[in-house]
C-alpha cells in the first residue's frame, strides 16, 4: 500500500467544513508532471498514484506518457485532462471531451523546490502550476489549507521546503520506493532520518487534509 488509507467517518457531508468565509480564495489550477522515467514503474501503477491525486488529474508529460496513461485511465478509473503549451510561460488544458480550457500562465516549476517560496501568493493568480509527482500530496495539501488558514498553510509550506533542503538522490529513490509500495514506509526513519522528515510530512497532510474528490 504506496499510501495510508483515509478513514471516512459516517457523519453528514460537510459536517466538517469551516462555517465562515475563507480568508483566501485560490485561483490556480495544479497540474503534475509525469516524466518519462516513470515508466520504469509500471504505467499500472502510476496511474493508481494519479488516482490517489485526483479523479480527474491534469497531467503535463510526453505524447508517450500521454498515450499510456490514457490506455490506463478506464483500468485506474480516472479522467485525465493534458497540458497543452502555447509557448514557453502560456498552456491551457485539453479534456479528454475534446474541449479545452482557456489560455493561462504556466509555471513549470517540477523538481525546483526553491520556486514553490512562491507557491502560495501565486495561488490567488489564475494560473497553471506544475508540481513533480514526489511533491504532489504535500503541496495539494497545502494549498487546501490556504484559503481557511493562511498562518497554517505557511507553516506547512516551511516544513515542506526544509525538508526538501536535506533529501539526498538516495533519499528520492528511498521515497519513490516507498510511493510505489517496494520499501515498507515503518523502516524509512531507521534507512534515513532525512527521508523520514519529508515522508512524515507528507503522510500527516495526506490523511489530515482530503480534497473535494474525497
Amino acid at each position: 500500500m504506496p499510501m495510508p488509507e483515509r478513514y471516512h467517518p459516517e457523519c453528514p457531508p460537510n459536517a466538517h467544513k469551516v462555517i465562515r468565509p475563507p480568508e483566501n480564495e485560490v485561483f490556480a489550477t495544479l497540474v503534475v508532471k509525469v516524466p518519462d522515467s516513470e515508466e520504469q514503474n509500471g504505467i499500472d501503477n502510476v496511474c493508481d498514484m494519479l488516482s490517489l491525486m485526483s479523479k480527474k488529474p491534469i497531467v503535463y508529460c510526453s505524447e508517450k506518457m500521454e498515450e499510456l496513461i490514457k490506455k490506463q485511465a478506464p483500468e485506474a478509473e480516472i479522467d485525465p485532462s493534458f497540458i497543452r503549451i502555447a509557448d514557453g510561460s502560456q498552456a491551457f488544458i485539453a479534456y479528454s471531451n475534446n474541449s479545452q480550457g482557456p489560455l493561462m500562465p504556466f509555471y513549470d516549476w517540477a523538481f525546483n523546490a526553491e520556486a514553490f517560496k512562491d507557491f502560495l501568493p501565486r495561488l490567488k493568480d489564475k494560473c497553471l502550476i506544475c508540481l513533480d509527482m514526489p511533491s504532489m500530496f504535500i503541496l495539494r495539501s497545502i494549498s487546501t489549507v490556504y484559503p481557511w488558514d493562511e498562518l497554517l498553510a505557511n507553516q506547512f509550506l516551511g516544513q515542506y521546503l526544509s525538508a526538501c533542503e536535506t533529501l539526498t538522490a538516495e533519499d528520492k529513490k528511498l521515497l519513490e520506493n516507498v510511493r510505489y509500495g517496494r520499501f515498507d514506509a515503518l523502516k524509512v526513519e531507521d534507512e534515513s532520518k532525512t527521508a523520514y522528515k519529508f515522508l512524515r510530512l507528507e503522510r500527516k497532510l495526506f490523511l489530515s487534509y482530503p480534497t473535494e474528490d474525497d
